[in-house]
């Protein structure tokens, strides 16, 4: 069977994270030679790294039914409604005769008297020589002979000034760019409605208000102790809605502290636990009004300090730190303590902003970190990523291509992210 996306998804497919098959002696060669082609370009990256666009056509529909549908329904015996159900997968699969894919290789000397060769197919590695790691053994002579003709093209491209051409040819859904927030706004005015969904105008005008409160400056804590601390976190877990749980089962408090907050189902410590990663390095065990104690854990140091996960001001965890809410609070130079409030992540974002109005509300001297990334953000000055159709997005700061007009719209103020290629010594 001739190459096709189909079979080149295949080779994608059997590929692993950290290894790929190793290529037959007659592969071996092909890729060498492939290597060579692409060497007449500079590299693009560490490892005498290559990456070009190149396309292959779609399969046929019978050659994508028997593949997904011939086990269970052979296609000679397939009735209309399977017909039609495969044709649908079909067209959402591939909806042009020509499929796009990313070529990369690396070359380099592993040993002295030893080349390495990798090959990857959308950042997925295929094919290997020389790795120490390389799996079974693979004739991959088809993929690789397809790889050397497309990547000639591109070379010629190059060396003609017409690749340019060539890369409008891409359909936008494969590619990878970035249009600035308020132009998105402008085309898409839902996508601003779906935005500022996430905020609360009061906060976002309360916000803007008290920038200049978001510096430290002569409102310095004289102190920092753990109950101080518990008390700030206790101010943002009220202001979020995150003080509604009736019991922490991290921590139970002593009658006499819970007493002390009389009103409140948990006390700030309790909060703290009931919320924050739990890691806390020994914090539980701090007296709560010793600033000499707080002071000597701070620094690793003294009877209390148990080191355990080194998470302490991670108030509000998250899949990954990138995304969670951080409250540390930081010794000035000058003298005296202030709060260091971080989330400016498009996920977290909102919440910061609410966090931030409630602290300057209730007294703490606090610093927004990256305080610039969130205004942008809120001002459409920032930039949004477009990323391919194949993948997975869960940010605010990125989208996928809409259909139709829409999509052609966005499309043609987006800056998109095509390599410049240059001939090597050129």
């Amino acid at each position: 069977m001739k190459i096709n996306a189909l079979i080149i998804s295949n080779y994608k497919n059997i590929s692993g994270a950290w290894n790929a098959p190793k290529a037959d002696e007659k592969t071996a060669g092909l890729i060498q030679k492939l290597a060579a082609v692409l060497d007449e370009l500079e590299s693009q990256g560490d490892d005498n790294l290559h990456s070009v666009w190149i396309k292959t056509r779609r399969p046929t529909f019978r050659q994508f039914y028997k593949y997904n549908y011939e086990y269970d329904v052979p296609y000679s015996k397939a009735d209309q409604k399977t017909l039609a159900r495969a044709t649908g997968k079909y067209k959402e699969n591939y909806p042009d005769p020509a499929v796009w894919f990313e070529l990369s290789v690396k070359h380099f000397e592993r040993d002295p008297g030893v080349e390495f060769y990798g090959v990857f197919i959308d950042n997925s590695y295929v094919l290997a020589v020389n790795d120490l790691n390389g799996g079974s053994e693979e004739d991959a002579t088809d993929l690789i002979e397809w790889a050397i003709e497309e990547s000639e093209k591109v070379v010629d491209a190059v060396k003609n000034g017409t690749y340019g051409q060539m890369l409008k040819k891409i359909p936008y859904r494969y590619l990878t760019g970035s249009i600035r927030r308020r132009d998105l706004w402008e085309i898409d005015p839902k996508s601003k409605k779906d935005f500022f969904s996430r905020y609360k105008k009061a906060e976002i005008k309360k916000f803007f208000k008290n920038s200049k409160l978001y510096e430290p400056g002569i409102t310095l804590l004289p102190e920092m102790t753990a109950r101080i601390f518990y008390e700030a976190c206790a101010v943002v877990y009220k202001a979020l809605g995150r003080d509604k749980k009736s019991k922490s089962f991290r921590y139970q408090e002593i009658e006499s502290e819970r007493n002390r907050y009389d009103g409140d189902p948990l006390t700030p410590k309790e909060l703290y636990y009931a919320n924050a990663d739990g890691r806390d390095d020994g914090l539980k065990n701090v007296p709560l009004d010793d600033s000499a104690a707080f002071e000597e854990w701070d620094r690793n140091e003294g009877p209390y300090y148990q080191s355990n996960g080194t998470h302490p001001w991670e108030i509000i965890p998250s899949f990954s730190t990138s995304f969670s809410m951080h409250l540390f609070p930081w010794k000035s130079k000058i003298s005296g303590y202030y709060f260091s409030l971080s989330g400016e992540s498009d996920l977290r974002a909102p919440e910061t902003v609410i966090a931030a109005n409630a602290l300057i509300d209730a007294g703490y001297p606090t610093r927004v970190v990256r305080i610039e990334k969130i205004f942008n953000r809120l001002e459409g000055n920032d930039y949004v990523s477009i990323v391919p159709e194949e993948q997975a997005n869960i940010y605010e700061d990125s989208i996928q291509l809409p259909e139709g007009d829409l999509g052609r719209k966005i499309a043609a103020k987006v800056k998109w992210d095509f390599e410049t290629y240059k001939l090597k010594n050129c």
